[in-house]
């Protein structure tokens, strides 16, 4: 069985599918096997596809169900011992594979959380935006590994739970993600909020890799599904709120700073969506999260002024907890 799988979901990128082809099949580690799973894609993307005759790729077509239902299917067949993610308009450095297995053999980790870069519209590369956060992480846990057993784990969760909940910073052991049967929430769309905050929770051994192991791109009349403006963003509120009731089931529930963080990332990223959502649609999503809110366990409600958490994530959690004052 390989070291690696990486799963690349694609669905009409074309040939900007070759940016994360290409990444992937120029690494320097070889020990992978690269799983892409096309989501009812159209012709110029599957003759794309037919073309990519690497044996350690492996295309699976699928009938059009959503980007959770296609990562879901690479994580029901990759074979890998450890599995990650990488969107089909990204990349990965050529030396990402070789220092994440290396990380791998020195720690036995069940997460492997990874920095990446940003490409932005004009091309110039910049730090990614939970660059901060790593850099924290490294200060406080200079060894780069943490297990439960460690008297700094629980804070260390509650600082990864302020990373960027993006699937390409992780890399996720498959015997730990079949142990606790770790998935996305298909059919939603904004689903990493959810495996990333149950991946951190339920992971008994966290490694910290300590370079850029992902480049994502920021595109100019691209496409993608952050920068919708319609409906497909309440999907948002849904997935915040199976994050919230599983977070809620966990014994870490019981820790407020940690209560407070899982908040906080779930209803910053709600903030987000609605900036971005069409004005006649504003005022039903926010009537949808105050339903959310009044909804999830009432200790969520109770907020510890910590200095570990940062002022957005703060003011995200002020924000909503005064409009739904009725249920605190």
């Amino acid at each position: 069985m390989p070291k690696i799988t990486c799963i690349t979901t694609t669905y009409n990128e074309g040939a900007l599918l070759l940016t994360a082809v290409g990444s992937i099949l120029n690494q320097s580690y070889r020990d992978f096997e690269y799983l892409i799973i096309d989501d009812g894609s159209s012709q110029e993307t599957l003759e794309i596809l037919s073309r990519l005759t690497d044996p350690r790729v492996r295309v699976i077509r699928q009938a059009n169900a959503g980007l959770s239902a296609a990562r879901n299917a690479g994580l029901e067949l990759a074979q890998g011992d450890y599995i990650c993610f990488l969107d089909a308009d990204d990349l990965r450095p050529n030396w990402s594979f070789a220092a994440i297995a290396s990380l791998i053999d020195a720690t036995q980790p069940d997460l492997v959380l990874c920095p990446g870069v940003l490409s932005d519209l004009r091309g110039q590369i910049e730090d990614f935006y939970d660059a901060a956060v790593f850099e924290q992480i490294a200060q406080f846990l200079p060894e780069g590994i943490s297990a439960r057993n460690n008297p700094k784990h629980t804070r260390l969760c509650v600082m990864a739970q302020q990373l960027e909940p993006q699937s390409a910073n992780k890399v996720v052991g498959r015997s730990f993600l079949q142990a606790v049967g770790l998935h996305f929430p298909a059919p939603y769309f904004f689903e990493d909020i959810f495996f990333h905050t149950l991946a951190i929770v339920q992971a008994d051994r966290i490694a910290i890799l300590d370079c850029p192991a992902f480049t994502y791109f920021r595109r100019y009349q691209r496409h993608q599904i952050t920068a919708t403006t319609g409906e497909l963003r309440f999907d948002i509120v849904s997935v915040a709120k199976l994050t919230l009731d599983a977070f809620a089931l966990r014994p870490e529930f019981s820790d407020l700073a940690y209560r407070n963080v899982v908040l906080a990332s779930c209803l910053k990223l709600i903030d987000w969506c609605e900036t971005c959502l069409a004005h006649p649609l504003r005022a039903t999503f926010r009537q949808n999260v105050r339903e959310m809110t009044a909804s999830i366990d009432p200790r969520f409600g109770e907020i510890q002024h910590d200095e570990g958490l940062s002022p957005i994530f703060m003011a995200a959690l002020h924000r909503h907890l005064l409009v739904s004052n009725d249920r605190v």
